[in-house]
């Protein structure tokens, strides 16, 4: 068993498993341009005449500068999706190295590593043009590289590094904002503790909070939160169609005569005032989009899917719990809870997916506590990396 303390054989292990799941994917989707597909094209073959700012795509100017970088050598759909596999690689490896750097544990590494690549449901979206990749992939990037701050590295460079990843990542989608909210509120956590002025501290906590808050309210301009409140859709556009299996459970009875606010009112505020006039219908349809979100299972879907789902999910998500609860909180583990409850959230006021795409992003945190949590059980027989 001297292989399984190698960190050089668990990396081409982990390679050669991603490499065979992956030839699978490719052979089962190959190459999928979708809807959503030629507006991040549009977008990029834009940004070669000028940086220009689109209300609501400059919201995926991340995934629109990847796909901008791939223009410059060919541009083909082929190529971008060759790309998104290529980092994915990149990323396992790098989710790898971020767990064995938090938990110095090569078990909880390779748990999270092999959890990550034989959930299915994340490597599909590498053969899609769609931000979902990418994002994942750069994600994996972030943790990394924070990881590598939190285990105590000072230099300048890495500083940088980190900084313009995580900001890169940040853009690549809405949701994306969940990355620095979650690094927001470890800062506002530990940071102003270290001040002796409570009024000063408390005035940085407001700022940075209203700050957040008012990127949250821009962010949210372009999208139809009110007709989703209004339709009660669970799933988007799910009335669309109406003879899909399972259409009544994705469907909350709205009002009859539901809240309208005032038109000029900004998002956050228009939500705040619906959910007061309707608290308990809100609530209805929140944790409905946030149980097919977390459950990732579809009436639609297939028997073996959604019991593929559950069984790896539940055991995943009981791992996370037991990882957290094992230690005190710290910063790594307030930022884990506080990204997890970001994402869900934007879920949750919004709407989920027909694909459920939204879960791949989640999971990356999820996975990499579950793999502190399974370690746990093996804790007296399992030598720890050094």
């Amino acid at each position: 068993m001297h292989w399984f303390y190698d960190t050089r054989r668990q990396v081409i292990f982990i390679s050669i498993l991603y490499l065979a799941v992956s030839a699978f994917q490719y052979r089962q989707y190959g190459v999928k341009v979708v809807n959503d597909s030629a507006r991040y094209i549009e977008y990029a073959t834009g940004l070669h005449q000028t940086l220009y700012f689109d209300p609501h795509n400059f919201w995926y100017i991340g995934y629109a500068l990847y796909i901008f970088g791939v223009q410059l050598v060919g541009g083909s759909a082929e190529i971008i999706v060759a790309g998104q596999y290529t980092l994915g690689l990149l990323a396992v490896i790098a989710l790898f190295f971020t767990s064995l750097t938090v938990w110095n544990n090569n078990l909880a590494a390779v748990f999270t590593a092999v959890a990550f690549i034989f959930f299915i449901d994340i490597g599909q979206w590498h053969s899609y043009v769609l931000a979902e990749s990418i994002y994942t992939s750069f994600l994996c990037f972030s943790l990394f590289l924070l990881s590598k701050l939190y285990g105590g590295r000072k230099s300048t460079v890495w500083h940088i590094l980190t900084a313009l990843v995580v900001l890169y990542t940040a853009f690549m989608k809405p949701t994306g904002i969940a990355l620095p909210g979650a690094l927001l509120f470890v800062v506002l956590h530990y940071a102003p503790g270290r001040l002796k002025s409570r009024l000063l501290r408390n005035s940085i906590r407001v700022a940075a909070t209203l700050i957040f808050l008012l990127l949250v309210n821009r962010m949210l301009t372009t999208y139809l939160v009110m007709e989703n409140y209004r339709l009660g859709e669970v799933i988007y556009a799910i009335r669309l169609l109406p003879s899909t299996p399972g259409y009544e459970t994705m469907i909350i009875t709205p009002p009859v005569v539901p809240y309208v606010p005032p038109p000029g009112m900004p998002p956050l505020l228009k939500i705040v005032s619906f959910i007061l006039h309707h608290p308990l219908y809100w609530m209805q349809l929140f944790f409905t989009k946030v149980f097919f979100l977390l459950a990732h299972v579809r009436p639609y879907w297939s028997v073996t899917h959604n019991l593929y789902a559950t069984l790896l999910l539940l055991p995943a998500y009981f791992l996370f719990v037991k990882g957290i609860r094992s230690e005190k909180l710290n910063p790594a583990s307030v930022f884990a809870l506080a990204y997890v409850a970001i994402q869900i959230f934007g879920v949750g006021i919004t709407s989920e997916d027909w694909d459920g795409r939204f879960l791949a992003p989640i999971l990356p945190v999820v996975f990499l506590y579950s793999g502190k949590g399974f370690a746990s059980y093996f804790r007296k027989r399992v030598r720890p990396m050094v």
